[in-house]
């Protein structure tokens, strides 16, 4: 190998190892536990108040899919974190003294951002000052623009 090979070989090394792995990856590429936190996170704000903060997020299993019947790869996250919610959410849905909700309230105290049948529908109360435990995952599908997560973001 001459000189010039090394050198240009030794010059790219350093650029890539300087540089953030997602930028350069060429195939196969799947989100980052990093993806699936900003897509928690954005879910949260969606769903809840915009001015919750995820104060942990720690990933406990990765999944590799493949979306039989839609001809694609998937990959899920299953996650653990804690959301702390200053000003509440919902605060129009508080139960009155007997424990009813006003309609489009839920009852449920079972708090999830994960998009499918089973995610609760109505609006749900949380008192201001709550902290709000989440064990739930979370879903990207690859597709030709990149990876798209549940908040509807490709990455």
């Amino acid at each position: 190998m001459s000189k010039f090979h090394v050198l240009a070989a030794a010059l790219l090394a350093a650029s890539l190892a300087g540089s953030r792995a997602e930028a350069f990856c060429l195939f196969s590429c799947e989100p980052t536990a990093e993806n699936a936190r900003k897509v928690f996170e954005n879910r949260v704000k969606q769903k809840f108040d915009p001015d919750a903060v995820v104060e942990k997020f720690e990933v406990s299993r990765f999944w590799r899919l493949d979306v039989e019947g839609a001809g694609h790869a998937g990959v899920e996250y299953y996650f653990d974190a804690t959301v702390s919610f200053p000003k509440g959410a919902h605060l129009e849905c508080r139960p009155d003294e007997t424990g009813a909700v006003k309609p489009g309230c839920a009852t449920s105290t079972f708090f999830s951002t994960t998009v499918s049948n089973q995610e609760v529908k109505d609006k749900q109360y949380i008192e201001p000052g709550a902290k709000i435990e989440f064990k739930d995952e979370t879903r990207f599908d690859e597709s030709s623009k990149g990876w798209k997560g549940q908040d509807g973001n490709f990455y």
